[in-house]
C-alpha cells in the first residue's frame, strides 16, 4: 500500500495513532506487527514538518533490516519524507564519529523504529537515545513487539525515549522502588531481578502506560447484555476563560496544521470543565483551576457503594475526582485487581486505559470526560458490557450543555474524526 492509498484506506485506529502522536509529543504506537504503524507515524511526521513550514529536522532510526528493506525500499521511493530527514541504523549511530554528529544537531523529531531494541538500560544505542531525545520535541517509538520478558521492558523504551516524567527516573530507582524483586547471589555479589510492578504502584503504572502509548489488539463482542447510555447535560454558563479559548478556535484558519486544531480544542475542552493547562519557561506545566465543576456535585448526589467505573480524561480531571471522591468516604482506586477484589467501591480509569481486562463484576460506567476517539469509547464501555454480565449495564456520559463537549460527544457517536470536529466548532 502506498501513502496516497493509506490516507484512502486507514482504519480508526490509524487516525487515532496519528492525532495521539502529535498530542502526547513523546509516545509510542504498539501495534501488532501487520496492523500498520509507519504511515500513521509519517502522517504525523508531515503535520509537524508543515508546522516548521517544511525545515523541521527529522532523524529516523531503525534496525539495518528495516532501513534497508522497509524505509528505503518502500517509503523514500514515495518522496514524502520531510527534505531534512536523516536515515540511520541503530549500529552505525553508535560509531563515535557518528555518535557525536547527531548530539551536535538540532533535532525536531525523532523516530525511533523498532524500538524494543532500546529495552536495555546499558546499551550504547539506548544511552544514545536517551541523549538525543531529552531536548527533542517530537519523539515517537514504533514496535509491533514491545514487550519481552517483563515491564522493565516498556520502563526502559519510555526512560530512553523520555516519555512523560520517565527520562527523570533512573533504571536503579524504578527498580528499587517501584518492583518487587528476586534477589539471588552470584560470587558473592547481591543480585536484584525485577519480577513485577508493587501493587501499590500498579495502577499508576497501567495508567501512564495507556497514556503514553497506543495499540491494534481489540476484538469485538456479540450477543451483548442490555445496555443503557444516559447523556448528562449539565447547566453551563461560559466563562471568559472558556470564551477567550473558543475565540482561539475560530480565529484559526482552515488550512492551519492538525496539531494546531487539535491544541486549540484540547484547551478549549479544559476551559470546560474549569481549569487549564500552561506551559512554563522550564518545559513543565501548571495547572490553573478557576471554577468549580459542576459534574463534582453531580458525582455527589448519585454515587453510593456500588461498585462504578469513572472515565476521565485529563489529569486535571483526576485530581479533582479524588478530592471529591475523599470528602464522600467512598474508597477508590487505580488498580484492576483491587476493584475487583473488593477493596474499593470505584475504579479510575483514565480514557486511553480501555484494553485487555474484564469488568463485568460491574455494571455501572460514567464518563466524567472523553475524549473525541470512538475506538477508547467503544473499547472502554466492553470492559462491563460484555459477555457473562448479568445486569443491564449503566453508562452515564457527563457534558457541560452548549459546549465543546456535546460536539465531542456527537463526534463520538457518529465515528467523525478531528477535522469534522473542528468545522462543527467554528460552525455554530
Amino acid at each position: 500500500m502506498t501513502y496516497k492509498e493509506y490516507l484512502v484506506n486507514k482504519w480508526p485506529y490509524q487516525e487515532e495513532g496519528h492525532l495521539f502522536l502529535l498530542e502526547v509529543k513523546h509516545g509510542c504506537l504498539y501495534y501488532k506487527p501487520g496492523k500498520g504503524k509507519t504511515y500513521p507515524c509519517i502522517e504525523a511526521l508531515l503535520d509537524v514538518d508543515k508546522f516548521y513550514n517544511s525545515n523541521a529536522s527529522v532523524l529516523i532510526m531503525s534496525t539495518a533490516d528495516s532501513i534497508k528493506n522497509m524505509w528505503n525500499a518502500e517509503i523514500v521511493p514515495q518522496k514524502i519524507l520531510p527534505k531534512n530527514t536523516v536515515l540511520i541504523t541503530t549500529s552505525a549511530a553508535i560509531r563515535d564519529k557518528t555518535k557525536q554528529m547527531l548530539l551536535k544537531t538540532h533535532w525536531d523529531v525523532i523516530i525511533v523504529d523498532e524500538c524494543h531494541k532500546i529495552k536495555s538500560n546499558t546499551s550504547k544505542i539506548s544511552k544514545l537515545v536517551y541523549m538525543l531525545t531529552r531536548k527533542c520535541e517530537y519523539v515517537w517509538g514504533l514496535s509491533g513487539t514491545p514487550r519481552g520478558n517483563s515491564d522493565i521492558d516498556i520502563f526502559c523504551q519510555l526512560h530512553n525515549l523520555n516519555v512523560s516524567e520517565w527520562g527523570t527516573i533512573s533504571y536503579s530507582q524504578f527498580v528499587n522502588q517501584c518492583c518487587t524483586l528476586d534477589i539471588k547471589f552470584f560470587n558473592g555479589q547481591q543480585i536484584k531481578i525485577p519480577t513485577g510492578i508493587k501493587k501499590e504502584y500498579l495502577g499508576g503504572w497501567e495508567k501512564n502506560i495507556a497514556m503514553y502509548t497506543r495499540r491494534a489488539d481489540y476484538d469485538e463482542d456479540d450477543e451483548m447484555p442490555d445496555i443503557s447510555v444516559n447523556e448528562i447535560c449539565l447547566p453551563y454558563t461560559a466563562s471568559k476563560y472558556y470564551l477567550n479559548a473558543e475565540k482561539g478556535v475560530i480565529q484559526i484558519n482552515d488550512y492551519e496544521s492538525t496539531m494546531t486544531k487539535l491544541a486549540a480544542i484540547t484547551k478549549l475542552h479544559q476551559a470546560a470543565n474549569g481549569f487549564l493547562y500552561t506551559p512554563s519557561a522550564d518545559g513543565s506545566t501548571t495547572t490553573t483551576v478557576f471554577e468549580r465543576n459542576k459534574k463534582l456535585d453531580w458525582l455527589r448526589e448519585h454515587l453510593t457503594t456500588d461498585k462504578t467505573v469513572i472515565v476521565y480524561r485529563f489529569q486535571a480531571d483526576f485530581q479533582a475526582i479524588t478530592n471529591e471522591l475523599s470528602t464522600l468516604n467512598l474508597n477508590y482506586t487505580e488498580t484492576v485487581d483491587e476493584f475487583k477484589s473488593g477493596e474499593a467501591s470505584v475504579l479510575l480509569l483514565q480514557c486511553s486505559r480501555c484494553e485487555s481486562f474484564n469488568l463485568q463484576m460491574c455494571n455501572r460506567m460514567i464518563f466524567y470526560t472523553l475524549d473525541y476517539s470512538f475506538i477508547k469509547y467503544n473499547q472502554m464501555i466492553h470492559r462491563v458490557w460484555r459477555m457473562g454480565q448479568e445486569n443491564k449495564v449503566e453508562i452515564y456520559v457527563l457534558l457541560m450543555n452548549g459546549t465543546v463537549e456535546n460536539k465531542i460527544w456527537r463526534t463520538v457517536k457518529n465515528k467523525e474524526n478531528l477535522s469534522q470536529l473542528f468545522y462543527s466548532i467554528k460552525g455554530a
